[in-house]
């Protein structure tokens, strides 16, 4: 799994500001990626171990979301997302390497 600052270092975020939203949105998108690729980028050990491409596309799904083209709907109240899944293409092809066929 990747850790809060090794997305932060990615996108260049300086304060804490989205830290809890980053933490929960890795494991999201992580998901997402594993899904997506059919691919659970898990080591002999079983700990998932997302590569370059797979971070940096984490990575982008974060930031994509926290611009507001990315959110489709926001409560401040008791804090609630919802998220956008239809990632830009620049996005999704940083997957395309770690795509497995589904049998």
């Amino acid at each position: 799994m990747m850790a809060l600052q090794e997305v932060k270092d990615i996108l260049g975020q300086t304060t804490d500001k989205h830290d809890t939203y980053i933490y929960t949105a890795i494991e999201l998108f992580t998901e997402f990626v594993q899904d997506h690729c059919n691919n659970s980028f898990e080591d002999a050990e079983g700990e998932v171990k997302l590569r370059g491409g797979a971070k940096i596309a984490v990575a982008k799904m974060i930031e994509h979301n926290l611009n507001k083209a990315g959110v489709t709907s926001k409560t401040f109240g008791e804090v609630a997302y919802t998220f956008d899944t239809d990632f830009p293409e620049s996005i999704m092809k940083l997957l395309q390497p770690y795509n497995r066929i589904k049998v």
